[in-house]
């Protein structure tokens, strides 16, 4: 049996028309439609639900709260009850009459059956220059990282063996929007991977979802699977929302001292008032850019911003607190005056890391 896997964001137009062209395709093979659908605006998970009404082959999961294409793929597998998974976009570029071929390339072969744009007889459509040289470059880099070779590791068209797919599922990062990159990066070596050519076709309605938010995606994604197995992501992160924040700290001292300099005896329990509110704003731009981009997969909102803001301020105060000590018993030994506070810096920079995501971002 083939399970579909179609992830959606903002496709309601697309996915009524592609619906029964799909169905039209595999009328001989036994399957099952799985629509996930990221809570789209424009409310897709409605239109396939009418779709799917008085259809026993289409099921629509509608995800609240949970955002990713790779993850949406994966938790459509997790629910399929084939033994080949497949998965194609849901904007009509793929072709869709490769998906018998992908089925039986599975089903006789095992293992992974990919659409391919770069072998012999594909191609990328009608996509411009720049889109071409941006795919190929980032082609080469993922390439690199995969355990098995292919020649579009980035393709969004593909079958896998429910097997293959159990086996791999443990070691999977579902970060971006490229599921089976991931795939290929933590499958064995030995694992067997065809690849049938096909054209990339044009978007029927809707944009692109190829934004730079997805293209940074990516990059993380490189990194958390090479140098991210020694240095977390989030904590490389939260070192440039901390280096950002210094120059907000000294903007805001320089602000909060012209505005005072009429009184410069002004303090509060003996700090200056322009150190404190400098100190303050640096950590609500902190908490803001952290809670935005760092943490943004765990990211808080609503009433649940309030003790998450709260708890920030507790683990920066002992942070800062851990800089000074770790500081002034190094210098009490001698060590010279720059190391110390290097290495006090470190350190209070680690505890206010860790004790953010235990406290601040617990899900993080």
């Amino acid at each position: 049996m083939l399970s579909l896997i179609l992830p959606t964001y903002n496709e309601a137009e697309n996915i009524a028309e592609l619906l029964p062209r799909i169905r039209t395709v595999l009328k001989d093979v036994a399957h099952e439609i799985i629509i996930v659908d990221d809570d789209s605006p424009d409310e897709t998970w409605k239109v396939a639900q009418r779709i799917a009404h008085d259809l026993g082959d289409v099921h629509v999961i509608r995800r609240v709260g949970r955002r990713g294409l790779s993850s949406a793929v994966i938790e459509g597998f997790l629910s399929a009850k084939g033994d080949v998974l497949a998965v194609m976009d849901a904007d009509g570029q793929h072709d869709m009459g490769l998906l018998t071929q992908l089925h039986a390339a599975v089903a006789e072969h095992g293992g992974i059956a990919i659409g391919s744009r770069y072998v012999a007889g594909g191609s990328v459509g009608e996509w411009d220059e720049q889109r071409y040289m941006l795919s190929r470059i980032a082609t080469r880099m993922a390439i690199r990282l995969c355990a098995v070779k292919v020649k579009d590791p980035m393709s969004g068209f593909f079958a896998i063996a429910r097997s293959t797919f159990e086996d791999i599922h443990p070691r999977l990062n579902p970060k971006g929007f490229k599921i089976l990159l991931d795939l290929l990066v933590h499958a064995k070596k030995d694992t067997g991977v065809r690849e049938l050519p096909f054209s990339f076709g044009i978007r029927a309605h809707g944009e692109s979802k190829l934004s730079r938010r997805v293209q940074l995606e990516f990059l993380e994604y490189l990194y958390d699977v090479t140098l991210g197995r020694v240095i977390p992501l989030t904590f490389v992160k939260y070192c440039i929302v901390g280096l950002v924040g210094v120059g907000v700290h000294l903007g805001a001292y320089m602000g909060f001292s012209a505005l005072l300099s009429h009184d410069a005896q002004l303090s509060l329990m003996g700090f200056s008032i322009a150190l404190v509110g400098a100190i303050e704003t640096a950590i609500v731009f902190n908490f803001w850019l952290n809670n935005l981009w760092t943490f943004a997969h765990a990211r808080l909102k609503g009433w649940a911003l309030i003790p998450g803001f709260l708890k920030y301020n507790v683990a920066c105060a002992f942070g800062a607190l851990a800089n000074y000590a770790v500081s002034t018993f190094l210098f009490s030994l001698a060590w010279a005056e720059l190391t110390s506070v290097v290495i006090g810096a470190c350190i209070g920079i680690v505890w206010n890391y860790t004790m953010s995501r235990m406290f601040a971002w617990r899900s993080a």
